[in-house]
């Protein structure tokens, strides 16, 4: 049987993902003093791939309307947001002939195929209204994040290959760089945490499926080091991460 998260174990990572994430705050601090002065008076958000919805609800007082993309229906399911149109389906068959202010793509190219990103990002880029932009956001590739799933991968889908990408399209970007992270209250939970970082972030389901007995243990050896280390004096356990938010304008 090949090395996988758990049901629970990919509830845990969830629940600390969504409720300890510091970038829905980063990417509102953005919006505020970068971008309010740009946009129209009722300015409209297109969340591609919203998750739990915690970056729309960060952002909803800057916006007159906000369309959330989700192809989750668990991750959405207790969201309740004024303003907020909510679409349980993936990017790919998104239609519209409404064109927004702020398209925003946070954390989601992980799950994009490398060569599909210049097909994916101007798709993002056909729904931003002339004059408004597209914000990505993805892990950086510096950091305690990048840190860990480097211990176990040599080749990573993190910021700097966004950075390429766009360097090879011609796009015309601004980095901006910020800091984030993820709080524990347990070791456990944060093991469960970096397990999936790792798992999700490092190997392919074919390489995991081949791992035998020992690799496994000593992956998990690995692991809870990298767990320990996140310990903080008020017993809490904090992973930080670097991230890259990208800003492409359309003109």
């Amino acid at each position: 049987m090949g090395i996988t998260l758990s049901p629970r174990e990919y509830a845990t990572a969830f629940r600390l993902l969504a409720s300890t994430a510091r970038h829905p705050e980063n990417i509102a601090r953005l919006v505020e003093e970068r971008l309010s002065a740009r946009m129209s008076q009722a300015p409209s958000l297109l969340d591609v791939g919203a998750g739990s919805g915690k970056v729309a609800q960060a952002l909803a007082p800057r916006f007159g309307s906000l369309t959330l993309l989700e192809p989750n229906p668990e991750q959405v399911a207790g969201l309740r947001l004024e303003k907020a149109k909510v679409l349980i389906e993936p990017f790919e068959r998104f239609d519209s002939s409404e064109r927004f202010d702020l398209v925003l793509c946070s954390h989601v190219l992980y799950h994009v195929p490398p060569s599909d990103w210049p097909g994916f990002i101007d798709r993002l880029l056909s729904f931003v209204r002339p004059g408004g932009h597209a914000l990505i956001i993805m892990a950086a590739g510096r950091g305690p994040t990048f840190e860990l799933c480097r211990d176990f991968a040599d080749t990573l889908n993190f910021g700097q290959l966004l950075l390429d990408t766009l360097g090879r399209m011609s796009l015309s970007h601004e980095v901006l760089p910020a800091m984030s992270g993820f709080t524990a209250r347990t070791f456990e939970e944060m093991f469960t945490l970096c397990r999936f970082f790792v798992l999700e972030g490092c190997f392919t389901a074919e390489q995991l499926a081949a791992m035998g007995p020992e690799a496994s243990r000593e992956m998990d050896r690995k692991l809870r080091l990298h767990a320990e280390a996140c310990l903080r004096p008020d017993g809490t356990y904090q992973l930080e991460q670097d991230e890259d938010m990208v800003l492409i304008p359309r003109p």
